[in-house]
């Protein structure tokens, strides 16, 4: 995790970084049904193109259908959920066009994060990242595939916090949600493991360096094999028909 996640991370801070002594507020149902929402989407429990209904959230959560529909509107301002009148709702389908769009502008985000970070990333975070550069799944335990998809995703976002641009690290943050489903449904088809931490272990070493062209052309070719073996896998997987072209 990042260097903010202490053991008093659940105290709100002053501007000078130090605990205010304020207790942080307790998430309404609103926020609780939103994250609950939002963790099976992007995990896939909840499919691509899955139809669901307020009723039937509220019943599942134990909620009234007021949280429930406000969750639901946040997640479709996301792009996660779609709403169709006298039907209802619908998990957002996801194609390839989604997907090359959204890696398109992830390469982007990133070669640019890379090569900031590579003048400002500190010992500290570049120890954090050979960690996370390691982290390991096994294809068929949904347990492991959750911690590898976590420990992905605060590696790239770590490199763009070291690039101490916020907008940057926000515009990322978001575009990394979006492509998330495609990661666990490309880490259930094929094992990653040895692709992800080879590339992983030379971006931080080319970060150590300091070299700002390595990054860069590291960062663009990791994609590039992301992206092209996951359209490889959901290309020719029966498993998930609701992926189209």
């Amino acid at each position: 995790m990042d260097g903010t996640g202490s053991a008093r991370a659940g105290s709100k801070r002053r501007t000078d970084g130090k605990p205010s002594g304020r207790p942080a507020r307790a998430p309404s149902l609103t926020e609780q049904v939103y994250q609950r929402l939002k963790s099976e989407i992007l995990s896939c429990r909840l499919e691509p193109g899955q139809e669901i209904s307020e009723a039937e959230l509220a019943e599942r959560f134990e909620v009234s259908k007021t949280p429930v529909r406000e969750a639901l509107a946040a997640l479709r301002q996301e792009r996660l959920v779609q709403t169709f009148p006298r039907r209802g709702y619908q998990i957002a389908p996801i194609t390839f066009g989604d997907m090359n769009e959204l890696f398109d502008l992830r390469t982007i985000l990133e070669a640019g994060a890379g090569e900031l970070a590579c003048e400002q990333i500190t010992e500290d975070e570049l120890a954090q990242l050979r960690e996370l550069a390691v982290v390991a799944y096994e294809k068929d335990e949904v347990p492991t595939i959750e911690a590898f998809i976590a420990a992905n995703r605060e590696f790239h976002l770590a490199i763009a916090r070291a690039s101490r641009n916020e907008r940057l690290l926000g515009v990322l943050t978001r575009q990394i949600a979006e492509l998330e489903r495609f990661f666990y449904l490309g880490a259930q088809l094929r094992d990653v493991n040895s692709e992800t931490n080879t590339d992983h272990v030379e971006i931080v070493d080319a970060l150590a360096a300091r070299d700002r062209a390595k990054v860069r052309e590291l960062m663009i070719r990791h994609n590039d094999v992301t992206r092209q073996g996951l359209f490889q896998a959901l290309a020719t997987s029966r498993q998930f028909g609701s992926i189209r072209l």
